[in-house]
């Protein structure tokens, strides 16, 4: 079978791969019916001289068509159609067609196969969504315009089956002189109108063909075609309401003030609000889970089924006693499934705010913002509590993504300076030439474009609060200098000023940089090292700590679906399975980033592995040689046993580097980070003047 598609302004002609015959879908009209093959062209030459009908045989639905067009003032010896539409406008329908209906307009072909006739689809206002059929027939199709996109109503090409069914939304027959057009007259044509399930008009199926071809079961064909695309119309339709109305139902059982667990008739549960997790005192997805894990279900099941006229009544919880539980059955009859609503309520509103069991660490705030539950984890944040006990200076390490700024905060608001502000500084995002200004403040004048009351620094800013100092390892060398005597002394000299300035303040870093071996280097001064290096946390990347991803990503899906103001259909565990065993090189920042792709892929259902970024499946775990192949150039990658982190990123870099031919910007882009870390990394990577 070939289809005529639209390219620009010509027409082409595809050849679809052959399928194996399919059984008829039910309710597909197939055989009977024959063609009107009288000619008329008498008949209609006379009508064109002088707009009188004189056969009184002529179908009266062809004879006001003809009217309808000598009113309007169509060209009767118009060659070909001149209309059409662009296909960005026609292609969404053209694609639901094409979803929907492949299989009948299959069946429909393997019916009018070698019988010289071609199978057309039409939108409700006459545009062509697809046109297919043997490679003859299309070429003569091509030449009247008869393809994707043309628009073939009645002010179009005047007389034709397709604007018949489409004005009258019944079945119609138009053959040879029958036609408006005289160009149209060597062909003949039977269309039957589609309606949507609401009676509204969808489009029309179309058989068409030179009237010396077979059309004698065409009428039928094309009747029992639109009949099952109505059907098909019908189906997605009745899916479509159901999806809608699932979402509904959990929004609004999502937003009740009481919890409400569905049970199946195999007693598992199918559905539970996030407030029933909470009441039932159940961290994890209560989906599919036995009900008899939380209620004394199956003896009260049984007692109601004995019952002829079930109604609600007390269903004991074991998993919290002291709630109020009632469940009420539906769907009770004998020949169908059976299925309960358990609704539960606290006896008191602490009930609700107050789970015994937690499946998370809930700490009071700020920890609490850190979500663990792995013993890894809570001995990191017990030494962070600890440290914030004590003045003394905090070096934070650990992967980019890994939360060091989270824990800073934290240990800021648990300290003595909690009262005091939190001042954030990127050492790596500073320019080189405003490290000082901005760090130390500046005085009125002190340099072109400076405020005239000069500006405070960020040592001046954390008075009596912390300064956060992120990526210290990004900061210059020549720079670093500069850091010695505030953090020794506790004073700032302003850029352009002489007086100094005395600042209170806890200071806290943070790199996920090995600094030992950047000093051995000489990239890193040691003096600075040990002013920063007091107390030193060591936070763990997401792969060290698997038991915390599945908190961690429900938690920020939750966050999630309230933004976007849809409801949260859980994490099936073969997406939870999959996250596990990936290594999230970009820890806790790059699974919120995953999370939010999924969130909007699932559009308020059950998150699946296919809603995971590709890189989650292994897509891209293949490492090639990296470099610019076109030219030759590329960097191999370290031996399988070389493990060194610094290695393989000064070979990443290299690699992107040669790749983007020097370019830095574009490099940088590559690798995920900005331009003047980049420029601090390569100086790592090449010997320190």
């Amino acid at each position: 079978m070939y289809v005529l598609q639209r390219n620009g302004d010509v027409f082409e002609m595809r050849q679809e791969p052959r399928e194996t015959s399919r059984s008829p879908r039910p309710g597909l009209l197939l055989g009977g019916g024959s063609s009107n093959g009288a000619q008329r062209r008498d008949v209609w030459e006379t009508f064109i001289k002088t707009g009188h009908i004189k056969d009184p045989t002529l179908p009266r639905p062809i004879a006001a068509s003809w009217l309808r067009c000598r009113d309007m003032g169509v060209d009767p010896l118009l060659p070909r159609c001149c209309e059409f539409t662009p296909m960005t406008q026609i292609e969404p329908l053209a694609d639901i067609y094409a979803d929907l209906a492949v299989d009948v307009e299959r069946q429909v072909y393997d019916q009018i196969r070698g019988k010289g006739l071609l199978i057309t689809v039409a939108d409700a206002e006459g545009r062509i969504l697809r046109t297919c059929g043997c490679k003859a027939v299309l070429q003569e199709a091509d030449r009247l315009h008869f393809g994707p996109g043309a628009v073939w109503s009645e002010l179009s090409v005047g007389t034709n089956a397709i604007s018949l069914a489409l004005n009258d939304g019944t079945p119609a027959q138009v053959m040879g002189e029958e036609h408006f057009c005289n160009s149209h007259q060597s062909w003949g044509c039977s269309a039957a109108p589609i309606f949507t399930p609401f009676g509204d008009l969808w489009g029309c199926f179309d058989i068409s063909g030179p009237t010396s071809a077979d059309h004698s079961h065409a009428l039928w064909l094309v009747m029992g075609a639109a009949r099952e695309i109505e059907r098909l119309l019908l189906n997605a339709s009745l899916a479509n309401m159901e999806n809608k109305s699932r979402s509904l139902l959990n929004a609004l059982f999502s937003s009740m003030p009481i919890g409400i667990v569905m049970v199946g008739d195999e007693g598992r549960i199918t559905y539970a609000n996030s407030l029933a997790a909470r009441l039932l005192r159940y961290g994890g997805d209560l989906r599919d889970c036995h009900a008899d894990m939380f209620f004394d279900y199956s003896a009260h099941n049984r007692a109601q089924r004995q019952q002829s006229n079930p109604e609600s009544m007390p269903l004991p919880c074991t998993a919290n006693p002291e709630l109020n539980s009632q469940i009420v059955p539906f769907m009770f009859n004998s020949t169908e499934s059976r299925h309960s609503i358990i609704t539960l309520q606290a006896e008191s509103p602490r009930q609700l705010a107050a789970p015994a069991r937690r499946n998370r660490r809930e700490e009071p705030r700020p920890f609490g913002d850190i979500l663990y539950r792995s013993e890894k984890m809570a001995s990191v944040v017990s030494r962070a509590r600890h440290m914030a006990q004590s003045p003394a200076a905090i070096l934070l390490y650990g992967e980019t993504g890994t939360g060091k700024e989270l824990f800073a905060r934290a240990i800021h608001q648990v300290s003595s300076q909690a009262d005091g502000p939190f001042v954030a500084v990127n050492c790596g995002a500073l320019p080189r030439e405003l490290i000082q200004s901005e760090l130390f403040g500046y005085e009125g004048g002190a340099f072109t474009g400076a405020a005239e009351k000069g500006r405070a620094g960020k040592f001046e800013l954390a008075e009596k609060g912390t300064l956060f100092l992120d990526e210290i390892s990004e900061m210059p060398l020549e720079m670093q200098v500069n850091l010695l005597r505030p953090l020794e002394e506790h004073c700032v000299t302003r850029v352009g000023g002489k007086q100094s300035i005395k600042v209170n303040f806890r200071l806290i870093t943070a790199t996920n940089q090995n600094l030992d071996q950047l000093m051995a280097s000489g990239c890193f001064r040691q003096d600075l090292f040990y002013r920063i290096h007091v107390l030193a946390l060591e936070i763990p990347p997401l792969r060290e700590r698997k038991d915390d991803i599945g908190l961690v990503a429900e938690h920020h899906c939750r966050r999630l679906c309230r933004d976007y103001g849809q409801p949260f259909g859980g994490l099936s565990n073969e997406a939870l399975s999959l996250m596990e065993d990936y290594d999230w090189p970009g820890n806790v920042r790059q699974l919120v980033h995953s999370m939010e792709f999924a969130v909007n892929m699932a559009q308020g259902g059950c998150i699946l592995p296919e809603h995971l970024p590709a890189s989650l499946h292994g897509l891209h775990g293949q490492h090639e040689p990296m470099g610019n192949a076109a030219n030759g150039t590329a960097f191999a990658l370290p031996c399988a046993t070389d493990f060194n982190l610094g290695t393989l990123e000064a070979h990443a870099i290299r690699a992107a580097l040669a790749h983007y031919k020097g370019n830095m910007l574009q490099a940088a882009k590559a690798l995920g980070i900005g331009r003047n870390t980049l420029y601090a990394k390569l100086r790592k990577i090449t010997p320190c003047n």
